[in-house]
């Protein structure tokens, strides 16, 4: 294994690991990249294109940074340059996960987001990533229908992955030389290598404990044994120069239709202290939106609503997804914390719920054997999980009333993922219009849906639920927290 000799004095190299489809194996070709460049002694940033909050958490073994999204629907495209450019500033080489199909994406007639819309932004490569186990040289004729269907997309090399060693390369190689792809790697099924699924997808990487660092180790070494890593390597650094990123703390300006940004945080004020639920019943978070909340002047300190009995001192608290669903009963049990924060938001403690967090913040959640266990009760309304997807996808909506995020009628783009329902008890006092139907539940400096959204994209959103947690922490005995 040689060390990678990287001239800093280019532009960042990256790359887009990409597939036909998915299930081709895209995530562990690329978490193995990630984590064989890294033992080169390279520092990698690895990107996730899409809402998928678990392949980053991945990423953060695999690179030793904590993974990012790319999301042309929720961030437009200047925010995804500048996650780039920020993000990677450090970085010699950004492997950039696709997601689906190379092609596919939610198509609006404005916003492609797939990860070709991605690649061809950023002026990235391509890898194609496919499932060779049932194919020879007919992966030559879906290399050159793949590389040459969208100019502005560069397919620069595949690599086959589930490959039969017994099979003779010759015709193969002969194929992709015909499309004009290079061959990359051969990489044989390693069942040894699969990561571990649920209902939601992957098992969260913190849950694995050392687990997922040896996970990773055996990806680097499959990799490292099955691909030319140099010439992938080779081909990220090709990549042109990027945009230069924002100021720090200045988050880009959202494309049209989205919410103005943000004003200066170094003149709003003292620090507001955010509680962060984070456990193996939430741990659905954009690092993007924990960054930004950082660098708008906000202090975050994490809890545990399976184990804490008190929340830490704050000014609000944020809720991301998860599976509360998996954890009821001990998020049941601990009814001392239930009753602390049912109490805290009564008082007024502003606190953002998405999706998990909506489910925790109702009366009671119903799982999948018919138990009802009672939760914190700040959302009137009771939540249920079922045996089948009940929604995922882009969403469009309009916030329903003067709230913790803004005013009445700002229009967002977020996404919902979710096998539960939740029945209000009534509907009067929705987060969200959406498809003119009431979601979720405002009151007061409460705000709770299944929606996740994505701050880059609205800066004046978080720029608000801020300000409202400092208005809390100025009005409370004492001020702020410390």
């Amino acid at each position: 294994m040689s060390v990678v000799q990287v001239d800093r004095s280019v532009p960042l190299p990256r790359l887009v690991v990409g597939a036909p489809r998915s299930g081709e194996g895209k995530t562990t070709v690329a978490l193995g990249l990630m984590a064989a460049l890294r033992r080169r002694g390279c520092r990698v940033q690895g990107f996730k294109v899409g809402p998928d909050y678990l392949d980053t958490g991945y990423q953060r073994y695999a690179a030793g940074r904590d993974g990012r999204n790319l999301d042309l629907f929720l961030m437009g495209e200047r925010a995804v340059q500048a996650a780039v450019a920020g993000a990677g500033a450090d970085a010699d080489v950004a492997v950039i996960e696709g997601v689906m199909g190379l092609f596919d994406g939610h198509q609006d007639g404005v916003t492609p987001s797939s990860s070709a819309a991605v690649a061809s932004l950023l002026g990235a490569p391509v890898v194609l990533v496919v499932d060779a186990s049932r194919m020879a040289a007919s992966v030559g004729a879906l290399a050159l229908g793949f590389a040459a269907y969208d100019p502005e997309v560069r397919v620069a090399g595949v690599i086959l992955n589930r490959w039969n060693p017994r099979r003779s390369r010759d015709a193969v190689e002969a194929a992709l030389l015909r499309a004009g792809v290079e061959v990359l790697g051969y990489v044989p099924s390693a069942e040894h290598l699969e990561l571990p699924s649920r209902h939601l997808g992957l098992v969260v990487a913190d849950e694995l404990g050392v687990e997922v660092e040896a996970a990773m180790e055996r990806l680097a070494e499959h990799v490292e044994r099955h691909v030319d890593v140099d010439r992938v390597l080779a081909l990220a650094a090709e990549a042109p120069a990027l945009p230069p990123a924002e100021a720090p703390g200045r988050p880009a300006a959202p494309d049209a239709g989205s919410a103005t940004a943000l004003r200066d945080p170094s003149r709003l004020g003292a620090a507001p202290r955010i509680a962060v639920a984070w456990d193996a019943a939430f741990a659905f978070y954009y690092a993007d939106n924990l960054a930004a909340l950082r660098a708008h002047g906000a202090e975050l300190v994490r809890f545990s609503p399976l184990t804490a009995a008190e929340l830490p001192a704050c000014d609000g608290v944020y809720f991301g997804g998860g599976y509360p669903e998996l954890h009821a009963r001990e998020l049941s049990e601990n009814g001392v914390l239930r009753r602390r924060l049912a109490d805290a938001i009564a008082g007024g403690l502003p606190v953002y719920a998405e999706c998990g967090g909506l489910l925790y913040l109702c009366r009671s959640l119903t799982d999948l054997d018919g138990r009802d266990w009672p939760l914190v009760g700040a959302v009137p309304g009771r939540a249920a999980m079922h045996g089948r997807l009940r929604a995922m996808g882009y969403r469009e909506a309009r916030l329903a009333g003067d709230s913790l995020l803004g005013s009445a009628g700002t229009a967002v783009r977020g996404h919902e993922f979710r096998y539960s329902s939740c029945a209000l008890e009534n509907e009067r006092q929705p987060a969200y219009i959406h498809e003119g139907a009431p979601e979720g539940y405002a009151a007061g400096d409460l705000f709770a849906s299944y929606i996740h959204l994505h701050f880059a994209g609205y800066p004046a959103l978080l720029g608000h639920w801020l300000e409202r947690c400092r208005a809390y922490a100025s009005a409370r005995p004492g001020g702020p927290s410390a």
